[in-house]
């Protein structure tokens, strides 16, 4: 196996087949949503992929930059921050897992000692599950590498597994109200109260989009938040990424509407076996006909009845996720920091803050609980 670093985008581009086979179970790992994502967010940093090959063939790649601070750098993962990628992780051929972990290894702690990371303060992967096999890696490469190993829980992301059957998903759901709202729900879209319209194809990429901006910001605003579109650079990102997605067949769009008006709206993303819901909007002023309900409802019985196995509600821990049956999944922001005295010494600084903030969390809970 050869490991090799990319850093510019014309490196990158020509891998873009094999790269999405990698990650086809997660399209916010596809080259579509990463690449706008460097293209906006990257500026001022390092492009640095890892990517392990064997006969010119992809078998693993590590979506990766340098994130350059002035008291040192830091190798993160592309998607970071404030888009919520979850599901983060090395991409890696199951035949050859152990052998491309491996050479990830090797090239983090050859480049460290005396390569292109060499001086970096720490490793920081962000948005890993809880149950990536990726982590066990990693904790064995601190170990023998002589580096910190900390990991932070992050918000939880939520996932529904799907029967085969609306009818089955009712079942295992009777006895609770997401039952009768499931039903409800349905009702309101057979009696005509409501349509329910999903875009698929480019044709319907701007309606979807102007919908998704008008809707997210209304209900943001209604409650007193900017809402993420106010931010100029989350616009552009998102608008260039979803459009790369839908012509990849990785993104699309539901609509609700009452009396042939657009009243919410979902953003959704295609993996090979599940449906992520990235993003949302409802309009304020028909709160009373559910229509994030409706949309969720709609959305499930299109995703059984297409054969998918898993539905994810994805980062946040609103109270909805778990009302309609989804399960939390852990996530993590893991640090690694080198054995050299700076690096340990900034991170000792960080563990400390991390612990403040966790002690003064408790106090404030303890408090509350008390008055």
């Amino acid at each position: 196996m050869q490991t090799l670093v990319i850093t510019s985008e014309s490196e990158w581009e020509p891998w873009r087949k094999p790269w999405n086979a990698l990650a086809k179970s997660n399209p916010m790992l596809s080259m579509e949503w990463l690449m706008p994502w460097w293209r906006h967010y990257g500026q001022g940093h390092e492009l640095h992929i890892i990517a392990v090959t064997h006969d010119n063939q992809l078998l693993g790649v590590v979506p990766s930059y340098l994130y350059q601070k002035r008291l040192g750098n830091q190798l993160r993962f592309l998607g970071s921050g404030v888009v919520s990628s979850d599901y983060m992780t090395a991409m890696v051929d199951p035949q050859n897992a152990a052998g491309v972990y491996a050479a990830i290894s090797d090239h983090l702690r050859g480049s460290v000692d005396s390569g292109a990371l060499r001086g970096i303060e720490s490793v920081q992967w962000e948005g890993i599950s809880g149950s990536d096999a990726w982590t066990s890696h990693l904790t064995t490469f601190a170990e023998l590498g002589g580096y910190s190993f900390r990991s932070q829980s992050m918000v939880h992301s939520w996932s529904l597994p799907l029967p085969s059957s609306w009818n089955g998903y009712l079942e295992g759901q009777r006895g609770r109200s997401v039952c009768r709202k499931a039903k409800k729900c349905v009702s309101r879209v057979e009696s005509g109260e409501l349509n329910v319209r999903f875009l698929t194809g480019v044709e319907g990429l701007d309606e979807g989009m102007k919908e998704l901006i008008r809707l997210h910001q209304a209900r943001r605003e209604s409650i007193g938040d900017d809402g993420c579109f106010a931010d100029p650079k989350f616009d552009t990102f998102l608008r260039e990424a979803v459009a790369g997605m839908v012509v990849a067949g990785k993104a699309s769009f539901s609509l609700c509407e009452s009396a042939g008006r657009v009243i919410g709206v979902h953003l959704l993303f295609v993996g090979s076996d599940t449906i992520f819901m990235y993003q949302s909007g409802v309009d304020p002023s028909y709160l009373s006909l559910e229509p994030g309900h409706v949309i969720i409802a709609a959305n499930l019985r299109e995703a059984i009845s297409n054969g998918y196995q898993h539905y994810d509600f994805l980062r946040g821990d609103e109270p909805y996720k778990s009302f309609w049956g989804a399960q939390p999944i852990p996530l993590q922001r893991i640090v690694l920091a080198p054995p050299t005295l700076k690096a340990q010494a900034i991170e000792a600084v960080h563990r400390n803050l991390s612990w403040l903030r966790s002690y003064c969390s408790d106090l404030g809970t303890a408090s509350v609980a008390k008055s």
